[in-house]
């Protein structure tokens, strides 16, 4: 007689997501955004299919004026070409255009970016910085393979 483990885990987690999700979303939008700000954003965008809005918190890195979010997320699926997205960053909501980067030799140079910002964004992707500061490109050839890109936001707004 074999006994099995519930495999039940999934839709907990998914609710605990979801709990963190909406909470993270509403101090992001709140006065006591500065909590998070520094690190996090939300960026909104509408299902293809549904047309419902969703606004996902997500981890972000500036550099040379744009937001840089690695993810494996499939929100990213709803980006539509020529539109831009609306974007809550430090408690303002902005338009931003935005460009998917899923190559291996420009995301390098990006992901070595957000993690020196952002390092428990690593944690989440898998991917570490090497010794000598460079991304470590084992893992980043894995986290590619699982897709995960890096979406390069052009705020709209000047004056963030």
């Amino acid at each position: 007689m074999s006994s099995s483990a519930p495999t039940t885990p999934a839709p907990t987690q998914s609710r605990l997501q979801r709990s963190w999700d909406a909470t993270v979303r509403y101090l992001l939008r709140s006065r006591l955004h500065r909590i998070f700000s520094g690190k996090l954003l939300i960026i909104t965008v509408v299902g293809r299919k549904t047309g419902r809005e969703y606004a996902n918190p997500v981890g972000y890195a500036s550099s040379e004026g744009d937001l840089l979010v690695g993810t494996a997320a499939g929100w990213r699926r709803n980006l539509r070409d020529g539109e831009p997205v609306r974007v809550t960053l430090r408690g303002k909501e902005i338009r931003a255009d935005w460009e998917v980067i899923t190559d291996e030799e420009p995301i390098v140079e990006l992901y070595r970016i957000i993690l020196e910002q952002n390092p428990v964004h690593g944690r989440f992707a898998g991917i570490s910085l090497d010794a000598d500061g460079g991304v470590n490109r084992a893992e980043l050839r894995a986290a590619l393979a699982r897709g995960t890109a890096v979406v390069r936001l052009h705020p709209r707004d000047a004056s963030r």
